[in-house]
């Protein structure tokens, strides 16, 4: 069902993303608990995290880096893994857990194949993502629920639509559009640390989480986006919007991102503390540069 190239990597990511994606969208329609990571309202956590959680570990065995189970495998050993041939991978079980329980649309779920210190493919499932605003009270149940999903292997990107999580139609080839919206993906985290000089013809928008920011970014929504986020939030966005021409560039300076890219995240594999652009040129990577400004120390 792909017209994407016969790739075993890719087949094991498609795999899971959708059988995640139906477990996401079954617990979301049977009613969710939420927590909180470390009492902090902003890192929430529902059963469904933690069940893909445990769907990561049974498809992808003890080379694998996900959000919820990392800090106990720690940095240096993941640095390990990703620095050989075999194949490492990386996942989010629910990126934008707060829309996600909150009934929002801007929710789903990654993970990434990466091979000596880059991830190479990658499938980003947005299940729920098709967001009728003209019908706002109709909630579909979860067989119903039309979704986009993006992939990426060996430098070419794709997407297909999705129904219920599964893909509706086969895989096609995704062709970066040239318009230009003046926005930039602008998650929490960036908004806490920076601001955008409006003067400088550049505007932010946020749908709180990583993976609706690329999908907006491959589909020509966005402009471009920021990464300043987890190692789990970039690394599956890498591949799709690499094979569509996008690149890191380090604010303030442009330089160019490290060739591993963990190396990008600190012990927690936080990249917190460093502000990347995800855009499609030097030259538009210069043009944002110049409306960033850090906020005051203390502001946030």
């Amino acid at each position: 069902m792909t017209d994407a190239p016969e790739s075993t990597i890719l087949a094991r990511l498609l795999a899971f993303a959708e059988d995640a994606a139906l477990v996401a969208l079954r617990q979301r329609e049977a009613g969710l608990s939420v927590t909180y990571k470390d009492g902090g309202l902003g890192q929430a956590l529902t059963q469904a995290d933690l069940a893909i959680s445990r769907l990561l570990h049974e498809r992808f065995g003890p080379r694998l880096i996900e959000e919820e189970t990392a800090l106990d495998l720690g940095h240096a050993t993941a640095r390990r893994l990703l620095a050989e041939d075999d194949w490492t991978f990386v996942g989010d079980p629910v990126d934008g857990t707060k829309p996600y329980a909150g009934g929002l649309a801007s929710w789903g779920t990654m993970a990434a194949a990466c091979r000596a210190g880059w991830p190479r493919a990658s499938v980003l499932s947005l299940p729920a993502w098709f967001d009728d605003r003209t019908d706002p009270f109709r909630t579909a149940p979860a067989q119903e629920q039309r979704g986009l999903l993006l992939a990426a292997v060996e430098g070419t990107a794709y997407w297909a639509p999705t129904r219920g999580g599964r893909r509706a139609e086969a895989l096609r080839p995704l062709r970066r559009p040239d318009r230009r919206t003046f926005h930039v993906g602008w998650l929490p985290v960036a908004a806490q640390r920076y601001t955008l000089d409006y003067d400088q013809g550049v505007f932010p928008w946020s749908e709180s989480s990583a993976i609706s920011d690329a999908a907006l970014v491959a589909l020509g929504r966005l402009d471009a986006t920021f990464q300043n986020h987890m190692f789990w939030d970039a690394a599956p966005i890498l591949p799709v919007l690499e094979a569509l021409g996008f690149g890191l560039h380090r604010w303030p300076d442009l330089a160019p991102p490290p060739a591993m890219l963990i190396d990008m995240f600190d012990d927690r594999f936080s990249g917190h503390d460093a502000l990347w652009m995800l855009c499609r040129d030097r030259d538009q990577a210069e043009m944002i540069a110049r409306a960033v400004r850090a906020c005051p120390t203390g502001a946030a």
